[in-house]
C-alpha cells in the first residue's frame, strides 16, 4: 500500500483492509449512505477538481526585474482522526479537500483503540479514499514525529479531541508542513418551528447536542457548529456560526475555512533581469 509513497512503509502493518471497509459499508442502511453521497456530490459541485495540477508563470517586468510564480498540490496530506469519531459527513467534509485539489498521496489516520464507526469508513470509501490505518496513541506520536518533520510539502488535518492533542503536542511543523485544526462545537442549532429532520441532524452528527433557537437567538448564538434555519433569515444568523443548513440539506456538511488552495505549494522568485 505505501510503496512509492512519502508515508513510511511501517504503517502497512496497520491498514485497514478491505474486509473491514467492505463490512462498515453493508453495515450503513441505503438512505444514510445516500447522504454521504450527497456530501460528496455537494462538495464536487462547489469546488469540482482541478483542470490544472501545477502552474509557472514567469513574467518579464518593464521595470527590469523577473517575477516566476509556481503552484502545485502538496506532496502529501495526513487526516489524523480520532477512532471514536462518529461523523462521516464532518470527516469527508475534512478529507475530500485535498482530494479534489489534487493531493495524490492522502493518509487516514485513525488514532485510538476504539471501533472505528461504520459511517466514517463507508463514507471514506465512497469517496475513493481508502488507505487508512488504525494506530494507537504511542504510534500515531511516532507517526507525528515523522511527518512533522518531513522535507516534503504537506498538510496534517486533525478531527476529534485526541488528535487534535497528538497533533499539537507535536509541536511547529518545518516548513512546508501546515496544520489544521477542526473547530470546537458542542451543538447544533434548529430553528423551532421548522420543518428540519432532527433524526438526520442526529445520525449525521452524533456526538453534537440538537438545541432549538428562535430567530431572536440567531443575532447572538452561543458557540454552535451550524444552525438549521431557511433563507428568508440566514443573513441574520451570528458571523461565528460558519454553517447554515436549510430543510433538505441536514445530512450536509462543509468546512467554510478548509479550502482547496490551502492544499497548494507555492514557490515565488524575484530576479534581475539579465
Amino acid at each position: 500500500m505505501f510503496e512509492n509513497s512519502f508515508f513510511s512503509e511501517w504503517l502497512d502493518a496497520f491498514s485497514v483492509d478491505d474486509d473491514r471497509f467492505g463490512t462498515a459499508y453493508d453495515a450503513v442502511p441505503d438512505n444514510r449512505r445516500a447522504w454521504l453521497k450527497t456530501t460528496i456530490a455537494r462538495l464536487h459541485v462547489l469546488y469540482g477538481t482541478p483542470q490544472v495540477m501545477w502552474g509557472r508563470q514567469e513574467r518579464h517586468w518593464r521595470q527590469g526585474h523577473v517575477s516566476i510564480a509556481e503552484s502545485r498540490p502538496v506532496d502529501w496530506t495526513a487526516v489524523v482522526v480520532d477512532s471514536a469519531y462518529m461523523s462521516g459527513v464532518r470527516l469527508l467534509a475534512a478529507a475530500m479537500i485535498p482530494l479534489l485539489s489534487g493531493v495524490e498521496d492522502i493518509l487516514v489516520v485513525f488514532t485510538g483503540d476504539a471501533p472505528v464507526a461504520a459511517e466514517c469508513l463507508a463514507a471514506l470509501e465512497l469517496a475513493g479514499i481508502e488507505r487508512a490505518v488504525q494506530l494507537d496513541t504511542e504510534k500515531t506520536v511516532a507517526f507525528m514525529a515523522a511527518v512533522s518533520d518531513a522535507e516534503l510539502s504537506g498538510r496534517v488535518l486533525a478531527l476529534g479531541d485526541t488528535a487534535r492533542q497528538v497533533v499539537h503536542d507535536a509541536g511547529i511543523p518545518s516548513n512546508g508542513v501546515s496544520m489544521w485544526f477542526e473547530p470546537q462545537f458542542t451543538s447544533i442549532g434548529v430553528l423551532s418551528g421548522g420543518s428540519f429532520d432532527r433524526k438526520l441532524l442526529a445520525w449525521a452528527h452524533p456526538d453534537l447536542n440538537i438545541v432549538d433557537v428562535t430567530v431572536d437567538d440567531l443575532a447572538s448564538l452561543p458557540s454552535v457548529a451550524a444552525v438549521c434555519c431557511e433563507g428568508d433569515v440566514v443573513d441574520t444568523v451570528v458571523d461565528t456560526v460558519p454553517v447554515s443548513l436549510g430543510a433538505g440539506q441536514e445530512g450536509c456538511w462543509i468546512w467554510p475555512d478548509l479550502l482547496p488552495q490551502w492544499f497548494m505549494h507555492r514557490r515565488f522568485s524575484l530576479l534581475s533581469e539579465v
